[in-house]
């Protein structure tokens, strides 16, 4: 109806301006531009520029999340070969997800740590629990860091849930 109004007519399926009337169309845009200050436009304009916004900050969030992961795995050694003596198997717990690796039993709680780190789903600040027996026993991430996983009886085989700190 707007368009009608400012003198457009419907010509072969479309819109088109056959006689230009400069005041119809002055007086078109002036109704457009109250209805821009109007509180329910300018409302609906900037909640769809906040949802852009979110939408612009969750992937950013996303993106600097797996490259966080990713620098924690580059601190990971190398997983040894399968069957290879000295190794130790390690589950780790994240939500209800488990995912096993390969370390070797002299490597530290730090590699194991950065590895947990590195997992999807992985809290930005994590707490190691050993849950191999019971009770589970939450290991001290600043006095064992160095500790081998044959001295945190992780070898040859152990449990590990990664929950937030």
């Amino acid at each position: 109806e707007f368009l009608y109004a400012v003198g457009l007519e419907p010509m072969h399926g479309h819109l088109v301006l056959q006689n230009r009337d400069p005041a119809l169309l002055w007086i078109g845009k002036s109704a457009l531009e109250r209805v821009r200050q109007n509180s329910p436009y300018q409302l609906s304009k900037e909640r769809v520029e906040l949802q852009q916004a979110l939408q612009m900050s969750e992937s950013e969030f996303l993106k600097e999340g797996e490259k966080r992961r990713a620098a924690f795995l580059t601190r990971v050694p190398a997983e040894p070969a399968e069957g290879q003596a000295g190794n130790s198997k390690i589950c780790f717990h994240v939500g209800e997800k488990r995912t096993w690796r390969r370390f070797e039993s002299c490597n530290t709680l730090e590699d194991v740590l950065n590895f947990a780190r590195s997992l999807p789903d992985s809290p930005l600040r994590v707490a190691l629990h050993n849950v191999t027996l019971a009770p589970p026993v939450e290991l001290d991430l600043e006095r064992q860091l160095g500790f081998t996983l044959q001295r945190l009886e992780l070898w040859p085989t152990g449990h590990l849930r990664v929950q937030p700190a």
